[in-house]
Parts: C-alpha cells; structure tokens; sequence
C-alpha cells in the first residue's frame, strides 16, 4: 500500500531537520571550541608551571653551586619551602624515577596507571601528559646546563573547566531543544497559511476536473502562489469557454448534419417529383403522337392532338424553367442585382399587365399600392407578385375577387395578395411551400400549375431578406403576406 505523505507534512519534517541540523552543527563548533580553548589554556598552565620550577630549580642551582655536580639534593632538600610552589601540587623524581619530594594540596594518591611509562620518557628528554578523571598528569624533564637533573610531574585539576564545559553543554542541549520546539511551532504556524493556499487550489483544480468551473477557492496573495491561483482561474474560464466553444460547435455540426441530410432527402424526393411531373406532360404528348400517326386523315383528332400537344409542351416548358429557377436558388447564392425603386410604379405596372387575365376569368380585381421607396432586387419582386397573382386566379372561386395591397407600417412594408378561392386547409398550410406539393392535384393540371410556384416564391422572399406568412381557411379564401425590412 503506498502511503502519501501530505506537502505539509513534508515542509514542517525539512524544516524541523534543517533546524536541528543548524542547531547540532553549531552546537558542536562551539563545544569544541570551548573545548580546545579549555584544552590550550590547561597547556599553557602547565608549561608555565614547568617553566617556574625549572626557572626556580636553575637559579638555586645557580647560586649554591660547590662544584660538586649533585643538584637532586637540591631537589630534595628546598625546592618545596617556598611558599608561593607549595601552591601547586608537583613531584619531583630523579633521573632513575625515584621520588625525591613532593607536594599534594588534597592528599589524593596518584591514579595514573601509566605513571612509569611517562617518568621513562621525561627521563629520556621528552614532554608527555594524560588525563584521568579531572586531573592532568605532566611529566617533563628539568634541565641545567642541558642536563636532565630531574623529572617534575604536577597534577593540574579541571574539575571547573570540566565542570563549567558540563553547564554549557547543557545549556546547549537545553536552548537547542527549545529552539527546535519553537522553530518548529513556529514552521507549524507560517507553513500552515501556505499548505491552506495550496490545498485551495488543489480543491479548484479537482473542481476544474470534474467540470465545476464556477466552485474555485481564490486566494489573497501577493507572491507567486497568488500568480499562480490568477492562472489557476484564467485557465478554467478559458477551457469553460472552449468546452462552451465546443458544444456550439458540436450541435452546429449536428444541425449542419440534420440539414444535409434534411437535404438530400428533399433532393431525393425532388428528383423523384421531377420525374414523376415531366411523365405526365410527354406521356400525353407521345399519346397524341401516337393517335395522328395512326389517324392522318381525322382532322379533328389531328386538331384536337397538335392543341393538346402545344399545350402540353407549354406546361413543360414552364415546368423546366421553374425547376431551373428553384434549382439555381437552392444551390447558388448568386448575387442579387438590388436598386432603390417606387414599389407604387412596379406593382401598379405588373398589377395592369395581370388585368386581363383576371377579366378573362370573370374574376374582380383590385389593388391599392402606397407610394414607398425601396431598394430591392425588381426582377424578383417581379417573379413574387406575378406568382402570387396567377395562383389567385388559379385557384379563385367563378365570379371570385383578388386584392393587392401595400402598405408601410414600423419600418417595414407589408405587402398582401388576396383572394376568395378554394382556401387552403391547416394540415395543408405547412407544405404549400414544398416543390412539387399542390393543394387540389386535379385543378393544378386543369390549370397548368406545377406545384413549383410558391417553392420559387419562398425562395426568392427569403433571397432579399423578407418573410412570408399565410392565412387561409377552406372555401374562404387566402392572403399571402410579405413583409420587407426597410
């Protein structure tokens, strides 16, 4: 099982061992210098001590000098009657390590095991001490005349050198342990404002990874934790704006989708429209190809086929320039060829064109056009109002009326082209405007309509940035309405 460790836990353990090791370091520097100084200061006693008696043990020598060489007696008999070297505790010995005199200011008993040894080598002119307990044993030769005439051992006591080294030691450890307390409390307490911060962000970045843009934990910092928290929220709004970016990417990729597809069924059904409208036509034509063929002296028949066949080819010919029309608007964008116009002059002008056939069919025509200038494609105005107006005569009842009319009202213009036929029925409303859909089949082939008109209409309504609405009820009537932005 792996076992993680928390960034608090681990910035209060650095801390705390880099305390303790500044502390032990320094601990021991100081300890040892102390020590090395005690240590100095315990030689430099020593050989100052060596120094006064060989200094003293000289002068006498000196002075009571017989000629006769033996100065261990003067070893033996005065060297210790002066006050001042009964002071320091000292043994002096000859040559052959026996003791001549001596003086102890305790009275303790000598416990160097090595004492032998040292006497050899201060007799062999060397300086050699140890240490036992708290008492230094020095053993160094006495000179006169560089000869060694004796051998001086003192006994030098660092029990308060030992023992003041002892109080400081421990007054190290003691302040050194407090100090390791406090620092490390005191790393508890700064690190503790920082692992909060770092734990804030940590919960945002979960929250960014869960897809909570919104639930992040901001922090008040002026160093680099803060920087990095204002990256922290930079970065979550820009992937909740990409994400956001994506999904509106996505769905209008799928809509794209839905229409392509919507489109290619359309196309589908269109063809299958367009091949099924253009047999009717040149089946009836080959029909009546066929009858003059085999009738060549029945004029009437003849008469009646050659009408039939220029009426057919008439309806043909409309259908495929509408189809062409319609197809051309479906698949280009071609560019509209708009100008500012007077709506009242066009529409009055295509509305008299229009007169006759409505008289023909016995139908009453009005229309009522305001003077309105506007910047409009007129070859597809042109297109709109015709088709309008010849599916209103179409359509219309006998002795029926059709009404045009054009207004302005909230800066848009309304145009509307109504009539008092057969009406359309409401499940038939919302197809009128699918190629090839017509209302009453019969009549539309009675009439020549193609069921192409309004799918032109629509398109070219739409082309110059216009909406199209209709109301009708059955055997009532219809009103188509255009409205234009101005």
């Amino acid at each position: 099982m792996h076992l993680k460790i928390g960034i608090k836990f681990k910035l209060i353990a650095f801390t705390s061992s880099l305390l303790l090791i500044v502390i032990l370091f320094l601990s021991i520097l100081v300890l040892t210098g102390i020590k090395n100084f005690q240590n100095k200061e315990d030689q430099a006693t020593l050989f100052k001590q060596k120094d006064m008696f060989e200094q003293y043990f000289s002068e006498r020598s000196s002075l009571d000098d017989n000629g006769s060489g033996d100065e261990t007696s003067l070893a033996r008999g005065s060297i210790f009657n002066k006050s001042w070297l009964r002071t320091i505790p000292a043994s002096v010995y000859d040559t052959k390590g026996e003791l001549l005199s001596g003086f102890k200011a305790d009275g303790n008993l000598n416990e160097n095991k090595e004492k032998d040894v040292m006497l050899q080598y201060a007799i062999k002119g060397k300086i050699s001490y140890t240490r036992v307990k708290d008492v230094i044993y020095f053993y160094s030769p006495i000179k006169y005349k560089n000869n060694i005439v004796a051998i001086l051992e003192l006994e030098y006591s660092v029990k308060e050198s030992s023992l003041f080294y002892n109080n400081v030691k421990q007054m190290f450890y003691g302040t050194s342990f407090i100090a390791l307390i406090l620092g490390t409390i005191l790393s508890i307490l700064y690190f503790l404002n920082i692992t909060r911060d770092i734990y804030k962000m940590k919960n945002s970045v979960e929250n960014i990874q869960k897809g909570d843009f919104h639930n992040l934990q901001p922090i008040n910092r002026n160093d680099e934790l803060g920087d990095l928290d204002k990256g922290l929220v930079f970065m979550s709004n820009t992937i909740e704006k990409n994400i956001l970016d994506l999904k509106v990417e996505r769905d209008s990729l799928n809509m794209a989708v839905e229409k392509l597809q919507k489109m290619d069924k359309q196309q589908k059904e269109f063809i299958g429209n367009v091949t099924h409208e253009f047999k009717t036509p040149i089946t009836t034509i080959k029909a009546y190809a066929d009858l003059i063929g085999m009738y060549e002296n029945d004029l009437t028949l003849i008469y009646e086929g050659s009408l039939n066949i220029s009426r057919e080819c008439d309806r043909l010919e409309t259908m495929v320039d509408r189809v062409l029309n319609l197809s051309a608007l479906e698949k280009y964008d071609f560019e509209t060829q708009k100008k500012e116009i007077n709506l009242k002059q066009i529409l009055d002008e295509i509305c008299e064109r229009m007169m006759g056939k409505t008289r023909k069919n016995n139908l009453t025509f009005k229309y009522n056009i305001e003077n309105i200038i506007i910047t409009i494609d007129v070859e597809s105005l042109r297109h709109i109002i015709i088709n309008l107006i010849d599916n209103a005569i179409k359509y219309n009842m006998p002795n029926g009326s059709i009404n045009v009319k054009c207004y302005k009202t909230d800066n848009k213009i309304i145009l509307v082209v109504s009539d008092t036929g057969i009406g359309i029925s409401a499940e038939d409303i919302s197809k009128i405007y699918e190629p090839f859909y017509r209302v009453q089949a019969h009549r539309s082939r009675e009439t020549g309509g193609v069921g192409l008109g309004l799918a032109l209409v629509k398109k070219l309504v739409e082309k110059q940035q216009g909406v199209i609405k209709v109301k009708s009820n059955l055997n009532e009537g219809s009103s188509f309405y255009i409205e234009f932005s101005l």
